[in-house]
């Protein structure tokens, strides 16, 4: 960065500083519209990059821009300023139909131009390379071969597709939405964090945490650069932040250069891994999959607290080692001095609180920036005044702009990507080498991702590989139950731990520099002291128990398997134990440990009984030879609770749950998926409890788990967000009017359930429009919900018979309804049964008419995850046994007593009075008896909700029983 002269520092720091300031306010009071929002964000940020950086090292004024600098950035800022003022054509324009202008055309290409050259100079040049090389790929793509070639694209359809296709991707895309609203906010909490003084407090409590044990330097780095991260979310920032002080201590104490900036750069690349503040890519993941970030704080604690375990375990062997002594007593801050700044942990608290209560991610921040300076108030050594907030803001903005072109940048990528079908064809190289195994598929994308890493920072690369590798992890790990969150946090451990790994590794070079070591040589120390980082990112995979998932058992098995196994790999490499160890203990220690971390092939009790057999064998060994002083008594202690962790495991009787019924009984409480608000299906009464057909689904199938219906945590999802929601784990069950399709079914890793509820979309008009029919829609504007089968079911039946007629998408069916209501929409479609219900709801039914004509087959059904056998029987049957009680006359009212009285063997085996047939699936023999007693059969949900007990009046149709003329049946339950 340039040394600028006063008044013109002064004057883009103050930009940077105002406009960070409103990301702030805007992060508590709402943001604008998302093209308004992202086209602004660019145009603030982008133009300072090129006149704080340079173009090139030597050549260019190293204290003040050239001429060519100021039209670098009066050029950048032309493209944004044209989307911001024209945000609303934006908005409206037909993407890939409307006319790309040559005004659009010239201002595309400026915009290209302009922030490659900007990525070259403030990011990284391995970026702005790959950026070029895809736009580059577009226009050649349909002379390469084979797997390669792409259609023909138009220049106009290449500039439309990287600068305004923002629903897709782009420079206006989702990921520029991203870091322009919540990632923003956070990088300013972050920035208030370090104002504040909470590096001080960080990095005197990792002194006076770790300083005094063996090793203390290298352990106060890395605790405090852990703590360090929580802020900075940079690799590099973080190592010349804390390793400026420990780098040189390490050195001075005994530990060589090479090894002491490898002992701080990989455990600066960890602070990104580390909650409750993750780094941008983690707030990418949260967006692009719809899981909370709440979710995914839990999901990775248990793997970032694995990761600096490791690296203070290798720490402790290599210092026991050579000897190295603690920190001299001088130099370690008392506890009065820590607790002095105790205070300024607060706000972090306040954070993780309003995250795991499901706040949003920029409101929890902005609340938690607010409070770090309030907070700071308290005492005078940490207090901020106006010049500290300025700085906090300036260095916010400073952070914030070259990050802005970056995502940018990545957008474009994506754009490309899934325009050219190379998503596709990616994915399917990796998956053809990897022969449909899926072991080999994760290593090849573990290393296509360290190869990404080289040339491109850690959100890029992420999200590049996430759009790659993800869909083919969720294929073929299909059979092992792997969920969308799972195949994005393996994507991210790797994309995080590529800044440490050779040959390129941005923090380890940054601090070989600081250690005036090889900066090869340091990165591979790095490498091996963050070996967590590729032992974790496997479990994540294969082990879900260390993202908090299923029982006890299960948490503490997987737990246990790396932490032995880290232990092992860490000591072997150092040859360091109790005492030294030569090298055929060192081999097989070091065989063992790679067995319990990689070898998931093999069962969990066995990779935990044989690596800590070896670990206790070995331990007890030298302890044998080692002075009984208290140390080697309390490490005994410990090994011995190792070798009797297995064993103890051996004790406890397996359960017959799968992993789902595992973690909805360890929870005490079902996930279930339901609408925003759907009269007749799922919607909260006057009293906030939801009611409902699907809401009733969710009851019956948590009083057949937990025995109690009110036992069900309702999430209201969208058409975009409810698929995502189940495959990340964040439901279990989903019962929102979803049709069951092909696609749905194959591709989303879903299982459907039985249809309970046949249906066909229709129309929904004003009565007095005159249309009575729907082929005189010709030319109307018809309202419909995105996400849904809607949109391809009405493209299907208007080419069919040759009309015409304008769509206007909604995310959800409120949004849709009110459109319709306030005159926006000529028509509004849906599901017929469902347009009953809105026609039911207005405050004069009789104004509007659903049209005779069904378009579509709808068939309803309840969605589950894939892979998890059990828990798909149980939901289906749940459903099918509510049919079957209908069937066999078993009520609400009548069910306890029939489950005794009855002699009837069906009604005997459907209530659980003979035929075990709950225990079979893991529940008790009642199950279905707690289901109907908590909603009724069948016929008595609908009619409380649909049919003739309720305002929708809608009669049975096709969905009587099939031996009253409908279509509904269920198999015997027996």
């Amino acid at each position: 960065m340039r040394e600028l002269p006063f008044w013109l520092r002064t004057a883009i720091f103050g930009w940077l500083a105002f406009w960070a300031a409103v990301h702030l306010y805007w992060g508590g009071f709402g943001f604008p519209e998302p093209i308004t929002i992202r086209s602004l964000h660019l145009l603030v940020f982008t133009p300072p990059l090129f006149l704080l950086y340079p173009a090139f090292e030597n050549r260019s004024p190293g204290s003040r821009p050239s001429v060519f600098d100021w039209l670098w950035a009066a050029a950048s800022a032309a493209p944004h300023l044209w989307v911001f003022i024209y945000a609303d054509a934006v908005n409206d324009r037909m993407e890939y139909v409307d006319p790309f202008t040559p005004l659009m055309m010239a201002l595309a290409i400026t915009c290209m131009v302009t922030m490659l050259e900007a990525i070259r100079r403030a990011v990284e040049p391995g970026l702005a390379w790959m950026t070029a090389g895809c736009l580059l790929y577009m226009f050649v793509g349909h002379q390469l071969p084979g797997v390669l070639n792409t259609r023909v694209f138009t220049t106009a359809e290449i500039m439309e597709a990287a600068w305004l296709v923002p629903t897709a991707g782009g420079v206006y895309g989702p990921l520029t939405g991203i870091v322009a609203t919540t990632i923003a906010v956070f990088i300013l909490f972050g920035s208030f964090m370090q104002g504040s003084g909470t590096g001080r407090l960080f990095a005197n409590f990792g002194a006076a945490v770790a300083g005094r044990y063996t090793g203390g330097p290298a352990k106060v780095a890395v605790v405090s650069s852990g703590l360090f991260g929580t802020m900075s979310g940079s690799s590099v920032s973080n190592v010349i932040t804390t390793g400026a002080m420990t780098i040189p201590l390490m050195v001075r104490i005994g530990y060589k250069p090479a090894v002491a900036a490898g002992i701080e750069s990989a455990a600066s690349v960890g602070g990104a891994l580390m909650p409750p503040v993750m780094g941008a890519a983690a707030f990418v993941m949260a967006e692009i999959t719809n899981i909370p970030y709440g979710d995914i704080l839990v999901a990775a604690a248990i793997g970032a607290v694995l990761y600096y375990f490791a690296i203070l375990a290798a720490v402790h062997f290599e210092a026991k080692k050579i000897g190295i002594e603690p920190m001299a007593v001088k130099d370690i801050p008392a506890w009065r001095e820590v607790l002095a700044d105790v205070h300024l942990v607060l706000p972090i608290g306040l954070l993780v609180y309003l995250m795991m209560e499901r706040w949003s991610g920029n409101y929890s921040a902005f609340c938690a920036s607010l409070a770090m300076v309030a907070v700071s108030l308290l005492r005078k050594r940490t207090r901020m005044g106006w010049r500290q907030v300025v700085e906090a803001l300036t260095n916010a903005g400073l952070t914030m702009a070259p990050l802005a072109v970056a995502i940018a940048a990545s957008g474009v990528v994506v754009s490309v990507l899934t325009a050219t079908g190379m998503v596709v064809a990616f994915g399917g190289i990796i998956k053809e080498f990897s022969g449909g195994n899926f072991g080999l598929l994760a290593v090849m994308l573990c290393l296509t991702v360290l190869v990404l890493g080289l040339g491109i920072p850690t959100t890029p690369s992420y999200i590049i590989a996430a759009a790659i590798g993800v869909p083919q992890l969720l294929e073929l790990g299909r059979p092992l139950g792997i969920d969308l969150l799972q195949a994005n946090l393996f994507i991210f451990y790797f994309a995080v731990i590529a800044d440490a790994t050779p040959p390129v590794a941005a923090s380890a070079f940054a601090a070989a520099a600081i250690a005036k070591a090889s900066p090869t040589i340091a990165s591979i120390h790095a490498s091996r002291f963050g070996i967590a980082g590729f032992t974790v990112g496997f479990a994540f995979l294969y082990d879900p128990g260390i993202m908090l998932r299923g029982g006890l058992l299960e948490i503490l098995s997987a737990t246990s398997i790396q932490v032995i196994a880290l232990v092992m790999i860490t000591s072997a490499y150092a040859g360091y134990l109790l005492r030294p160890m030569g090298w055929p203990v060192r081999t097989a220690f070091a065989a063992v440990g790679l067995f319990a971390a990689f070898g998931h092939v093999a069962p969990d009790t066995l990779r935990l009984a044989v690596s800590a057999a070896t670990l206790g064998g070995v331990g007890l060994a030298q302890f044998l030879f080692t002075r009984k002083d208290a140390m080697m008594r309390i490490s005994a202690l410990l090994l011995g609770l190792v070798i009797t962790t297995p064993l103890l495991a051996q004790t406890v009787a397996p359960q017959q749950a799968g992993p789902t019924l595992s973690g909805v009984r360890s929870r005490g409480v079902l996930n279930c998926g339901i609408s925003t608000g759907d009269p007749a299906w799922s919607q909260p009464d006057n009293q906030g409890v939801w009611q409902g057909l699907d809401a009733d689904l969710c009851r019956a199938v948590a009083a057949a788990v937990l025995g109690d219906p009110s036992k069900v945590a309702w999430h209201p999802l969208t058409g975009q967000t409810r698929f995502p929601a189940l495959a990340g784990g964040q439901i279990e069950m989903l019962a929102r009017t979803t049709t069951w399709t092909f696609l749905r079914d194959a591709v989303n890793g879903l299982n459907f359930a039985a249809p309970y509820f046949m249906d066909g979309q229709g129309f929904l008009v004003k009565a007095d429009s005159g249309i009575e029919h729907a082929n005189q829609l010709d030319g109307a504007s018809i309202c419909l919900v995105s996400a849904s089968t809607h949109e391809l079911n009405l493209q299907d039946w208007a080419r069919s018979i040759n009309i015409r007629f304008q769509p206007v998408v909604f995310a959800d069916k409120d949004e849709a309804r009110r459109a319709y209501e306030s005159g926006r929409c000529d028509a509004y479609t849906g599901d017929s049964s469902q347009l009953a219900s809105v026609r039911a709801g207005f405050p004069e039914p009789s104004r509007h008419r659903v049209l005779p004509e069904r378009i579509s087959k709808e068939p309803y059904a309840v969605a589950v995850r894939h892979g998890d056998d059990q828990w798909f029987d149980i939901v289906r049957f749940v459903v099918l046994g509510l049919i079957e009680a209908e069937e066999l006359g078993v009520t609400r009212e009548n069910a306890a007593r029939l489950a005794t009285e009855s002699d009837r063997p069906a009604v005997q085996r459907l209530l659980g009075r003979s035929g075990d047939l709950g225990p079979t699936v893991g529940l008790d023999r009642a199950w279905l008896l707690n289901a109907i007693s908590a909603v009724g059969n069948y016929g008595e949900m609908y009619d409380r909700h649909l049919g003739a007990n309720s305002p929708v009046q809608l009669p049975r149709g096709p969905n009587a029983l099939w031996n009253a003329g409908g279509l509904l049946w269920s198999p015997p339950i027996r």
